[in-house]
């Protein structure tokens, strides 16, 4: 089954593709606008002559010169629409941890561990500039900064009074690494109930799992993703996604059950 890191890899890749196209195309029009005389047949600097039998072939010349720059424009434009969409894409992939990535546990993990490390030291930091003499500098606390790893002018730096005539690190720094640490272990809890969801399911019959959890909802669990038909179905009948499994308290649909019957 294409994972989401791969469905966004191929659309960073199409989008260059595109971007590859539509500057050929540009190319093409700028070389179809150009009126040197090698080319348009027109002298340099040669006005429209009118009257002359000339005049309408020199200006349907320049018309099309015209629309060529014109179209060379949009694709050009285009083409760097496209690059640019794919950057915003690749920056997701690099920093991205999505639900069904091999290491999407580790991953969460790890990142959780590395916030609530520089919470910490967040903590630690405070906690050096605010001992006695309260909110003065001293030696002793730069060289205690310093020890943590800060560099001399950072060090400084977090004794100059900022809003409130506060020093230090501000509370709001913690407060934003809390949440994020709180949303990672929510997301965490849930991977790990999907992953789970989805090993049970591959061992049922035929990659479905059918059953009742403790609020009496029926669950339904797919050890791959299933037809259009089937999720239409589910979806038809009231069954909502949650955790790796759809939950719903209708009947479950018959084509699901024909599914885990193998017909």
């Amino acid at each position: 089954m294409t994972t989401t890191r791969e469905r966004l890899e191929r659309k960073a890749e199409k989008r260059m593709q595109w971007a590859e196209s539509r500057k050929r195309k540009a190319e093409q029009d700028f070389n179809k606008a150009d009126l040197r005389e090698e080319k348009s047949g027109i002298p340099l600097g040669q006005p429209i002559l009118v009257g002359h039998h000339s005049e309408g072939a020199h200006r349907r010349v320049l018309e099309r010169a015209d629309s060529a720059m014109r179209r060379g424009f949009e694709n050009e434009a285009m083409a760097k629409d496209h690059i640019s969409k794919a950057a915003g894409i690749q920056d997701m992939l690099a920093g991205s941890i999505f639900s069904d990535d091999e290491n999407a546990v580790e991953a969460l993990e790890a990142r959780i561990a590395e916030n609530e490390a520089a919470r910490e030291r967040n903590n630690q930091i405070n906690s050096i500039i605010r001992k006695a003499p309260r909110t003065q500098k001293t030696p002793e606390k730069i060289a205690a900064l310093i020890e943590l790893g800060l560099k001399l002018e950072t060090a400084e730096k977090l004794f100059e009074k900022g809003f409130c005539s506060r020093i230090g690190i501000p509370s709001y720094v913690n407060q934003n690494l809390g949440g994020r640490i709180k949303a990672d272990r929510d997301r965490l809890a849930r991977v790990k109930i999907e992953r789970d969801n989805k090993k049970l399911a591959q061992e049922a019959p035929n990659g479905v799992r059918i059953g009742k959890n403790c609020y009496g909802k029926h669950f339904i669990t797919f050890a791959e993703k299933p037809s259009r038909e089937i999720l239409k179905a589910l979806q038809e009948a009231g069954y909502r996604w949650y955790c790796g499994s759809w939950l719903g308290e209708k009947e479950i649909p018959e084509c699901v059950k024909a599914l885990q019957r193998g017909e």
